[in-house]
């Protein structure tokens, strides 16, 4: 007999197996996981545990592939489906696992899933036919031959079974009956059955079609090819069937997420508008505010300065939700690293066939922003053509989109963004000075999160509820000293950084408790000042208090000049002093030229 036609298995993302957890000291055995490279899906009936384990919760997973050892090791729960259905039609917990395997281990599973074999279970008396059967489909498939129902009962408990191929009169049943004790045992379980005789009534045959419960009737004797063909039908439609299963159970977990957003979100649909939505007490970040207030109902262009991850953007759209354009579209927009043609066409817009792929019109930002804000991050970052064009904006109130003979009205209102001095890069000669003028209207400057006293706290408390509400999920607050180290972390990243510590913790904290400083970043929970020779904030500790101070002075002194391109009066706007008394200091220090006027 010739051996079979290589071809193509079907696509297979997961492989279903009977698997066994270890949570809290206890097993739970019999359970159906999907498993793939990236991680486990296990359903455990309700009965078998009062609640499911919360995100972030580890234990110990153990399965057993076909013909290979058994995998074993530890996992993180990732997300939880709380309405789930195992194969017996049981309600069930839906749990999704993060496996951690041992590199050996690891490497096993991917060997195994990439030579994945779907299971095919022959039921036949006759020993002559089975070995047919195996001869044919093994090439492809992994096998299970099977004498009696006993045999394939306890086949089915060990194996997920994709498709049976059944003699019609067996010693115990009628392969009908076989298929209603499997159905009623596994109501959820997907197999597609094949009924092979060479003695059966065809009126019995179509009632088995037309019921459902058989894909398809093979007549003994079978020619090999016809069997493979009809195998091959069988898994493709098995496999079809699983996938949708899976796309579904992924549907249901985002509408779930879609659900909490939305209540969230009805809730929040009361808050006020402007700057209440931004959260702080500090005096730093109320100077800031009361700044953004007296402005807040007027169409001015506003520049605002500040450290990445500061709020910026938040600050923007409250400027527009709070204003007298709050009606129209507010949109955003981060210029750096953007080549310049395109940053051209995003901007300004572009006619079809003004260069190679325009194939229609883009009407761009400022076109999209009619009406409305179009704010504008990291305007430093502009190259001096798209500076030009973006004056001319300004200036006249009109686009040129790229191919365009003809310019374009606009109305929008500019609010833009830096973290960098612009003052600094006028001075260095990279950025328009007469552009400058024009985004500089009134500038305001938001502290980083180091200087917001006492605004850790309550931002980390804000955050908490936020995405608390946000997964569904109730944790207590935070621990005295998991507190303490947020409080003292300096936030190189901000408001930003905070929130994405505490979304963190909020995924891998367990339900229903406080936050402890272990589940902390290393980072956030280990910081310690920088120290030299046992001294602090890189100051030898042998100094005395006058020569520390004066080393203090001069670190930041050079580091003002340095981003201030070397210009006195612009470093002495970072330092917060008068520009006489910034040239003095600089004289006592050391650091200036002794033909160095007092600026």
């Amino acid at each position: 007999m010739s051996g079979p036609t290589e071809r193509p298995r079907p696509l297979r993302r997961h492989v279903r197996l009977a698997c066994t957890l270890r949570l809290a000291g206890s097993e739970v055995h019999g359970l159906s996981g999907d498993i793939s490279a990236s991680g486990l899906y296990v359903r455990v009936a309700k009965a078998l545990l009062e609640r499911a384990p919360g995100v972030g919760a580890r234990l110990e997973v153990r399965f057993v592939p076909p013909e290979q050892p058994p995998v074993e090791g530890p996992a993180e729960v990732v997300w939880v489906n709380a309405d789930d259905q195992d194969a017996g039609g049981r309600f069930s917990w839906g749990i999704g696992l993060k496996m951690s395997l041992s590199g050996e281990v690891a490497e096993r599973l991917q060997s195994f899933l990439s030579a994945f074999r779907y299971t095919v279970l022959v039921l036949d008396r006759d020993a002559e036919q089975r070995r047919f059967f195996q001869q044919v489909l093994e090439g492809e498939y992994h096998v299970l031959s099977c004498g009696t129902v006993a045999e394939a009962l306890e086949a089915f408990e060990r194996h997920e079974v994709c498709v049976i191929v059944s003699d019609q009169r067996l010693e115990e049943m009628s392969a009908a009956e076989l298929f209603e004790r499997l159905a009623a045992r596994w109501p959820k379980a997907h197999l597609v059955r094949i009924v092979a005789s060479a003695h059966t009534r065809m009126s019995e045959i179509k009632t088995l079609i037309n019921l459902g419960q058989i894909f398809y009737y093979l007549r003994k004797p079978a020619r090999a090819d016809e069997v493979l063909q009809l195998v091959r039908r069988a898994i493709d439609s098995y496999a079809l069937t699983t996938e949708n299963e899976r796309l579904n159970r992924l549907l249901e977990r985002a509408n779930q997420h879609l659900h909490r957003e939305n209540q969230y979100l009805k809730r929040r649909l009361g808050a006020p508008e402007g700057f209440e939505r931004i959260v702080g007490n500090s005096p730093e970040l109320q100077k800031a505010l009361d700044e953004l207030e007296r402005i807040r109902r007027s169409e001015i262009t506003v520049f605002l300065e500040g450290e990445t991850g500061t709020g910026k953007e938040l600050v923007a759209r409250a400027l527009h939700d709070g204003g007298p354009r709050k009606s129209g579209p507010f949109v955003a927009f981060n210029c750096a690293g953007i080549a310049e043609t395109l940053l051209q066409s995003t901007l300004f817009g572009h006619r079809k066939g003004a260069f190679t792929g325009a194939d229609r019109d883009h009407p761009g930002l400022f076109r999209a922003a009619e009406g409305g804000t179009l704010f504008l991050d990291e305007v430093a970052e502009l190259t001096p053509a798209v500076q030009a064009s973006l004056l001319r904006v300004l200036q006249e109130g009109e686009v040129l989109p790229l191919g365009a003979t003809r310019p374009v009205k606009v109305d929008a209102r500019i609010i833009s963004a830096s973290h960098q001095s612009l003052r600094a890069e006028v001075a260095a000669g990279r950025f328009r000075e007469d552009l400058f003028y024009r985004l500089h209207v009134v500038s305001v400057r938001l502290p980083p999160l180091r200087e917001r006293t006492g605004d850790p706290a309550v931002l980390a408390r804000h955050f908490l509820a936020l995405h608390c509400a946000r997964q569904g999920k109730r944790l207590t607050g935070f621990t005295p000293d998991a507190m303490r180290a947020l409080e003292r972390h300096r936030w190189p990243g901000n408001v930003r950084e905070l929130e994405n510590e505490v979304e963190r913790l909020v995924v891998l904290c367990p339900e229903g408790e406080a936050v402890p400083i272990e589940r902390l970043s290393p980072q956030v929970r280990e910081v310690q000042p920088a120290r030299t020779e046992g001294g602090v904030f890189g100051i030898s500790a042998k100094l005395s208090y006058d020569d520390a101070i004066e080393e203090l002075q001069r670190a930041m002194v050079t580091d003002a000049m340095k981003r201030a391109g070397g210009v006195v009066h612009l470093a002495a706007d970072l330092l917060g002093m008068e520009r006489s008394r910034l040239a003095k200091l600089r004289r006592r220090l050391g650091l200036a030229q002794s033909s160095e006027p007092e600026d």
